[in-house]
């Protein structure tokens, strides 16, 4: 079997998918919250959330996370991602402006915010937040069968 373009399958996979359930680590206990996410072109995935979520919570003690994309079924075989890395709350009017991909992906109609505090009244009390992975694994049925393939971006 000639090898896939992994980096093109992940971004389709992104594009048609709109919920990622994130996993995150506290004491040895694990968490996951499902979120609705944007992303850019290096694979790095956005979201906003309230601070005090046990998952922003958690990954502001531990930004080591996971996370798995599932594109919805239309009649054909499964297909998905797995993700490990880091995530971590956007401080800065710069980070922010990268995260509004989010916006323009999932935000609808809504004006596209240039600073945090432009964005307050979206989600009130929300921050923005970054997972950027270290590994991806992809799997698709009729590509790999039950297998997956490893990328690293």
């Amino acid at each position: 079997m000639q090898n896939p373009d992994l980096p093109s399958l992940i971004q389709e996979i992104l594009r048609d998918t709109r919920e990622m359930v994130l996993a995150t680590c506290a004491d040895s206990v694990p968490w996951t919250a499902t979120l609705v996410f944007g992303h850019d072109e290096n694979l790095n995935l956005y979201w906003m959330s309230q601070e005090n979520t046990r998952h922003s919570r958690e990954l502001a003690k531990n930004p080591k996370v996971a996370a798995t994309i599932n594109k919805p079924p239309t009649g054909e075989n499964a297909k998905g991602l797995q993700i490990e890395g880091n995530a971590y709350k956007l401080e800065t009017a710069e980070e922010i402006g990268a995260a509004r991909e989010f916006f323009v992906k999932r935000g609808g109609d809504l004006p596209l915010p240039k600073t945090p505090q432009e964005a307050e009244p979206i989600s009130p009390d929300s921050s923005w937040y970054v997972l950027k992975p270290t590994k991806i694994y992809v799997y698709y049925d009729p590509l790999f069968g039950y297998e997956r393939k490893e990328f690293i971006p």
